[in-house]
């Protein structure tokens, strides 16, 4: 008798309430111009709430702070069987040197590895693709659970 593996992914961990998500843009990297200009990390809190109802897991942010016009007003993340995973088209706002903005074409996927400890660990990979901030940033990402305060 032969059997067939049977391909499987792990179950995706619920990612529901509140989390302190930090950005840590002090450590970013890439080609862009962006990458190489100075910022402090920052953080923000976001509720989510994951369904799977659907056989596939989402999870939505629920809650959080209103986000700039020029990216997506919802934001959700699948679950890859390994990861928490978002890809989405928006514009950078490039700083240039003389402290002007322009607003380059760009795609980013943002992925979130759930840990042992309940944390998860991620990454902001984005690719602008034409204008003064051509190139990538990748921006280190952690999500703590915690209540707003």
């Amino acid at each position: 008798m032969v059997f067939t593996p049977v391909a499987s992914a792990d179950p995706a961990p619920a990612w529901n309430g509140w989390y302190k998500i930090t950005f840590h843009t002090d450590q970013k990297s890439g080609t862009s111009i962006a990458a190489k200009q100075g910022e402090e990390a920052y953080t923000a809190w976001y509720r989510f709430a994951t369904d799977c109802s659907s056989g596939n897991c989402v999870a939505s942010v629920a809650d959080g702070p209103t986000p700039k016009d020029n990216a997506a007003k919802s934001t959700t993340f699948d679950w890859t069987g390994s990861q928490w995973s978002r890809t989405n088209s928006w514009r950078w706002d490039c700083v240039l040197p003389d402290r002007t903005i322009t607003f380059d074409p760009a795609s980013s996927v943002t992925t979130y590895n759930p840990q042992p400890d309940g944390s998860l660990k991620g990454m902001f990979a984005t690719n602008i693709g034409s204008g003064a901030c051509q190139g990538t940033v990748y921006i280190p990402l952690t999500a703590v659970a915690a209540t707003p305060g």
